[in-house]
């Protein structure tokens, strides 16, 4: 049906999870013999065993909580268990293997024993929010400086009890497991999405003074010209102590929606700093921590700093979301958080 509506081998293939041959051989033999071409042909060897409704009750069983009726406390099947509960509770169907119940689930694409997570959207704002931030980034305005600035908080001072290995030839540099702990610090950093280049303060806190504190030191490094900061929803960047600061100075604040903190090119900037400072790190206390993050800024300042290539687009969002519109960009205007 879906080539008579026009659709390609390609798409329908797609859609069903086959090849395109698979589709073609299905088609012709529609063509040629009607409905009666899509029963099975004839075929020598033993007949099939699990019939179609054996394996939907199979598959109807992988679908439901295993913890509900038949295992409580188990959050999730795997092939073992539901072969087990089969042949237990399920007569009808008897003794069946735990690999013909993999194969059974594997040929409807289902896999029980794996979990992803989500992050329930809570802003009813978000694409609104959102779009803003992508349009800033695709068409930024002449009149300023884009800085998406956040806090990396919670970085802990660990001092190794002993001294690690050196990497050798066969062995990968190690690192000893026991550490003692220093505290934490925050850091609280600014990416101009144009140059690719960081301003960085650290903190032993994050609050609105410590955040106050680093925009004025942001405002002393572009005097004369007006700021787009991209930032989150944190309370500290509400305080009053924040806005009066706007009042004096050419600040805009471009809020990301709630739960949206993967749109700031700065996080991209904070996994950099993870793998190549912070992770390896051994410091003997907190101030050695903040020298050598601030040395780290210092260090991509003048070696790597680029601008990040950001090729996410409002249609990609809408796609996303669930938005069939395509979407035209506007240019950038001035806009309320």
């Amino acid at each position: 049906m879906q080539l008579v509506k026009g659709d390609s081998l390609e798409k329908v293939a797609d859609y069903w999870h086959c090849t395109k041959k698979t589709v073609k051989k299905w088609a012709d033999r529609f063509y040629k013999c009607g409905a009666e071409g899509l029963s099975d042909l004839p075929r020598i060897g033993r007949p099939q065993i699990y019939t179609p409704d054996i394996r939907l009750k199979v598959v109807g069983l992988a679908c439901q909580y295993p913890g509900e009726s038949y295992l409580p406390g188990v959050t999730h099947w795997s092939a073992r268990s539901l072969a087990g509960v089969i042949a237990k509770h399920f007569k009808e169907i008897g003794e069946i293997s735990f690999e013909t119940v993999r194969r059974i689930l594997k040929s409807h694409h289902l896999k029980p024993h794996r979990i992803k997570y989500f992050l329930t959207r809570t802003d009813p704002n978000f694409f609104a929010k959102a779009k803003k931030v992508i349009e800033l980034y695709l068409t930024p305005p002449e009149d300023g400086v884009i800085i998406c600035v956040d806090e990396r908080t919670g970085i802990q001072a660990l001092e190794r009890k002993y001294p690690g290995l050196p990497m050798i030839q066969g062995h990968c540099q190690r690192q000893e497991f026991e550490y003692k702990r220093h505290g934490t610090f925050c850091l609280i950093a600014g990416l101009n999405i144009k140059t690719g280049r960081v301003f960085g303060e650290c903190y032993e806190r994050h609050t609105n003074v410590e955040f106050r504190d680093f925009l004025e030191k942001l405002i002393d490094l572009y005097p004369k010209q007006k700021l787009y900061i991209i930032l989150d929803n944190l309370k500290t960047h509400l305080h009053s102590n924040v806005k009066e600061l706007l009042i004096d100075n050419d600040i805009e604040f471009i809020f990301l929606p709630f739960h949206g903190s993967w749109l700031n090119q700065i996080e991209i900037w904070f996994g950099i700093i993870n793998q190549k400072c912070i992770r390896r790190s051994d410091f003997k206390d907190k101030e050695m921590g903040m020298e050598l993050v601030l040395q780290f800024v210092n260090t991509w300042n003048t070696n790597w700093a680029h601008p990040f290539n950001w090729k996410y687009t409002v249609n990609d969002l809408a796609k996303l979301l669930g938005f069939e519109e395509q979407i035209i960009l506007p240019k950038y205007s001035s806009f309320i958080a």
